[in-house]
């Protein structure tokens, strides 16, 4: 199958409601809307120093999979190096990569978005639905087979809708045999 870019610009985007969590390295703690890491280093589905994206998980074990297997592979971080934060979303439109009827209708799969050390297939999405205007994308995580993230364009935004940071729950990991 072949990303089919133009479908980009019409497939439906949807309402997402609900509570979600970010790990944020400690040093950014005190800034839980913070894209700033994301804009100068790009992400799954942002380009780097072009825009940047808010990166959620659905559950706690998600955001986890996520560092320890992902972004911080391999690299030792001291026991509380993340602050956990918990997140109220109400955006109206966004993209669900993680439907298959909306895989099919841009010509990608699961495989294509998930594939590890592979971002050009995500980014490149994530470029088209930021441009088209759309406030996020909903996508399985590439770390964790069963989980889901929730990526934010905060700049796109639209009037009504809501990311609120809730509450800081705290450090993680919380000793170091929760460590990668």
């Amino acid at each position: 199958m072949a990303l089919d870019t133009k479908r980009l610009y019409s497939v439906k985007t949807e309402e997402i409601k609900g509570e979600f969590f970010r790990y944020i390295r400690t040093k950014y703690a005190n800034e839980p809307l913070s894209t700033e890491g994301a804009f100068q280093n790009g992400g799954r589905y942002n380009v780097a120093k072009l825009f940047a994206a808010l990166y959620l998980g659905f559950d706690r074990q998600t955001c986890e999979a996520e560092i320890s297997s992902g972004i911080a592979a391999g690299v030792p971080f001291k026991t509380g190096a993340f602050t956990v934060w918990r997140y109220k979303a109400n955006l109206q439109e966004v993209l669900r990569l993680d439907k298959d009827d909306t895989l099919n209708e841009i010509g990608i799969t699961s495989l294509d978005i998930t594939k590890l050390g592979d971002h050009w297939t995500a980014s490149g999405i994530g470029e088209h639905i930021h441009n088209r205007g759309s406030e996020g994308i909903v996508a399985p995580s590439s770390q964790r087979p069963t989980g889901r993230c929730l990526n934010v364009f905060i700049d796109n935004l639209k009037s009504g809708s809501e990311l609120d940071p809730l509450k800081n729950l705290g450090r993680w990991p919380t000793d170091q045999k929760q460590r990668a």
